[in-house]
């Protein structure tokens, strides 16, 4: 392996291992955001990373039923929305961006 391929090799393995970091601080955010009732919502919250060559995505949530009408309410039957995996990424977009900077950096 050529001295340039290696170095292609150490990016792809900082850029996973930033992508992993990122989804794992968006999950305990989303967490932390979410209301309890019984608490099966905030212990369903979960993440999943994927990467290829030239990419690497993050998927956090949850497969909760009802998941997506405590984060966007549901207008018909007056119950307010109380998002908390939106405000998990929203308010911490410098925060995440110094991460990718930070992983990413040589």
């Amino acid at each position: 392996m050529s001295r340039f391929q290696e170095e292609i090799e150490k990016m792809k393995q900082r850029r996973e291992r930033t992508i992993k970091q990122i989804a794992v601080f968006v999950e305990v955010e989303a967490k932390l955001r979410a209301p309890v009732s019984t608490g099966n919502l905030r212990r369903s919250i979960t993440h999943e990373t994927q990467s290829d060559e030239n990419t690497s995505k993050a998927y956090i949530g949850t497969n909760v039923e009802y998941a997506p009408y405590v984060e966007f309410g549901v207008a018909s039957k007056n119950i307010p929305a109380q998002p908390y995996l939106r405000p998990a990424i929203e308010e911490n977009r410098d925060k995440i961006r110094d991460m990718i900077r930070e992983g990413m950096s040589l």
